[in-house]
């Protein structure tokens, strides 16, 4: 431990003397930093042994539990696994006082044994067979990475961190975006990017990709960082992982059932270890070295730790003379110098920024992302990936349900800075296209695009912007076209499928987009925007309680304000005003930035008697939005026909018509705006334009339901 890491610049062998459980414990450095339970290393005075001290603090509710499993993993006999001196418990952190192994990690190991496939199996085996008593025992390790894995001067395998890189807080084995990113992702199996618990079966699969780097010397996505990977990992199976021919065929039928995506056919513990006793040839340690070595070793390593302690204690009296009367007045404890040592890691705030970005959709994943990005921000202004990122979540949140157009400056605003600070990086470039409005800028949006892909082929979040900028630029052909090839190489992605869904929509083929609809609710229940549009896709076919039982559906999953502003939509159609209103203010309060929501709710209240004030508070605030919205793109022709109805429903028609002539000649081929037209005209008793606007909006693919369910239309089309 440095000494711009002591409390009041003391040493800490000084501030364990002050407690009971430490006090014969001399701490000399931090030995992992980068994690969120840093290990130190320690001299014990007692025993005259090197010891390793973790610390596991901000346990909450989950004390008892992490507690008991320390003290299960205690009484595990297997050779592999690090025996456990003590646990000691101050202030509600637990430290856990363990042997200190001395060799190398497995990656390190890796280097210079890579391919070497008896070794590799021996050292599987090892693992298979400890960690099979570890789960008879009721532990599960979490985070099996060659980092928690050493390779020990005699050549066997070790296992570190068993039952503690899982419990830092009560969500974190559930909550994927909370684990190391840049050392853990490659080796987690699928169901844990679905929020699922760490199991045997996950442990199985992160061993199987060990065995693959060992064998290889990469993982299989190892060009991949981030959000990419994080996609790749969760929707690719082993199956298409490369296989080039140095891997025996054994070893690869080996690997692909301990990596199976389906968990129930993945292999057991005993399986792994009965394949490998198949496979092994000569059953003898890795980097296996002699008595003698292993005497010289120690020996130096004793004369290594001898330097040490006459060095520390050097700089210990020296900080004492210099330090004695802060020393003396100061009561530092275990704690306090704990909460100092805090570690930041960069990798580590990037990596969780960009998981958490990769699950927008969810509940408070934005602000976590947020947060992670400010992070790094903060230790480093000059981060193209940071602003980056930062720039991407106010992209996503232009278009979630807290809508407000005051993102899109945001996300211009820190795209640019990414890009000037490194325009070579496919993630600057993604932020860059998504910061800018693919309606007026589409070539240099494309152009952005494009560049990603080319530094990054793979990378998801640039076919997903590709996919959404043809479908905003209502190239329907082109946005089909492109997911076709995306979901070639991401068959599992959840928001490529909606985007090429709502083409089909837009191209009236309903029946197309229900299927897509319908899957994505299957394979993704937790994404709302399947939920929405498969219930616009049954309404436009005319089968509206199939849309209704869709809404409550989603409803019932999570509390949605789009899924309220389709149910109050629907409502209104059926002639239930009292319920459109009820759901569109629960859509327009939850989402009070989005025009739309306050047009629902101003259209359902107008029908109230009651409720004609209220209207026209919800009209004017809708009307407010929309001319922000006109500002930065006055090109629109939707915003420039909802507007032009607003004023309609104001009694302000002189007004609209200028507005809906503009609407219909920037929007000739849109069939929403000539329907929204027809309704404008009908309004000002003008039936001659709203029946030429009907038969228009018809030829460009406009739903005949939806038509003929809008109530504003029922008197109009009565003898139609």
């Amino acid at each position: 431990m440095h000494p711009e890491n002591f409390n009041s610049g003391s040493d800490q062998g000084q501030n364990l003397t002050t407690m009971e459980a430490f006090k014969h414990y001399e701490i000399r450095h931090c030995i992992d930093a980068d994690t969120l339970s840093p290990v130190y290393e320690a001299w014990d005075t007692k025993l005259h042994r090197v010891v390793a001290i973790k610390r596991l603090s901000n346990l909450g509710g989950e004390f008892d539990a992490v507690l008991k499993q320390a003290r299960t993993a205690a009484g595990l006999l297997h050779a592999a696994f690090v025996k456990i001196h003590a646990l000691e418990e101050v202030d509600h952190d637990i430290y856990i006082v363990m042997e200190m192994v001395q060799g190398q990690t497995l990656g390190q190991w890796m280097k210079e044994h890579q391919g070497q496939e008896n070794l590799a199996l021996i050292h599987i085996k090892q693992i298979a067979a400890a960690l099979q008593e570890a789960h008879t025992a009721g532990l599960i390790h979490g985070d099996l990475q060659p980092t928690n894995l050493m390779v020990d001067a005699a050549g066997k395998i070790r296992i570190l961190n068993l039952g503690f890189t899982t419990h830092y807080d009560p969500h974190v084995v559930k909550n994927v975006a909370e684990i190391d990113p840049q050392a853990s992702i490659a080796y987690l199996a699928p169901e844990r990017f679905s929020e699922q618990a760490a199991t045997a079966a996950s442990d199985v699969f992160a061993l199987g990709t060990i065995l693959y780097q060992m064998l290889l010397g990469a993982t299989p996505f190892s060009n991949l960082r981030g959000l990419v990977l994080v996609a790749a990992q969760a929707q690719t199976a082993s199956e298409q992982w490369a296989w080039p021919t140095s891997v025996s065929s054994a070893s690869r039928d080996l690997i692909l059932g301990m990596t199976k995506r389906d968990v129930s056919k993945r292999l057991n513990w005993q399986q792994v270890q009965d394949e490998c006793q198949k496979l092994v040839v000569k059953e003898s340690p890795s980097s296996s070295v002699s008595q003698s070595k292993i005497h010289a070793l120690q020996l130096h390593l004793d004369a290594q730790a001898r330097r040490r302690r006459w060095r520390y204690g050097l700089v210990l009296a020296g900080l004492l003379c210099v330090g004695g009367m802060v020393i003396w007045q100061a009561k530092p404890n275990w704690a306090q110098i704990a909460k100092a040592l805090k570690p930041y890691s960069e990798s580590v705030e990037l990596g969780q920024g960009m998981q958490a970005l990769a699950m927008y959709d969810k509940l408070g994943k934005l602000d976590e992302a947020t947060a992670h990005f400010n992070t790094v921000l903060e230790h480093d202004a000059n981060n193209a990936r940071a602003a980056a990122g930062l720039s991407i979540v106010y992209s996503y949140r232009l278009r979630s349900n807290s809508r407000d157009v005051v993102w899109r400056g945001r996300a211009l605003a820190s795209a640019q800075q990414a890009i000037n600070l490194n325009p070579d990086l496919a993630i600057t470039q993604i932020a860059y296209a998504l910061a800018l409005d693919p309606h007026g800028q589409f070539d240099t949006v494309m152009a952005a695009v494009q560049k990603a892909k080319k530094m990054e082929p793979n990378n998801l979040l640039a076919w997903q912007t590709e996919v959404r900028t043809y479908l905003i630029a209502r190239q329907f052909e082109a946005t089909i076209k492109s997911a076709d090839s995306a979901l070639k190489l991401f068959p599992n992605d959840w928001l490529i499928p909606n985007l090429k869904g709502i083409a089909y929509m837009n191209q009236a083929k309903y029946q197309n987009a229900e299927a897509i609809f319908r899957g994505n609710v299957k394979t993704h229940p937790d994404v709302m925007l399947s939920y929405n549009f498969l219930s616009m896709a049954l309404e436009y076919q005319g089968r509206i309680e199939e849309s209704l039982q869709v809404l409550q559906q989603g409803l019932q999953v999570r509390s949605d304000v789009n899924l309220y502003g389709r149910l109050g939509e629907i409502k209104f159609s059926q002639g239930d005003f009292v319920a459109a209103a009820d759901a569109q203010e629960k859509a327009a309060l939850g989402n009070p930035q989005n025009y739309e929501n306050w047009v629902g709710l101003a259209n359902a209240l107008i029908q109230l008697p009651d409720r004609k004030v209220d209207a026209r508070k919800a009209y004017e605030k809708a009307r407010k939005l929309l001319e922000d919205r006109l500002e930065q793109r006055p090109s629109d022709g939707w915003l420039m026909v909802t507007i032009a109805m607003i004023h309609v429903r104001l009694g302000e028609g002189k007004t609209s018509l200028p507005l809906l002539d503009k609407a219909l000649a920037l929007a000739p081929n849109n069939p929403d705006v000539h329907f929204q037209a027809a309704c404008a005209y009908e309004l000002m008793g003008l039936r001659t334009s709203a029946l030429a606007e009907i038969d228009k909006a018809k030829q460009l693919g406009f739903s005949e339901a939806k038509i003929r369910s809008e109530p504003i239309l029922k008197e109009l089309l009565k003898n139609m």
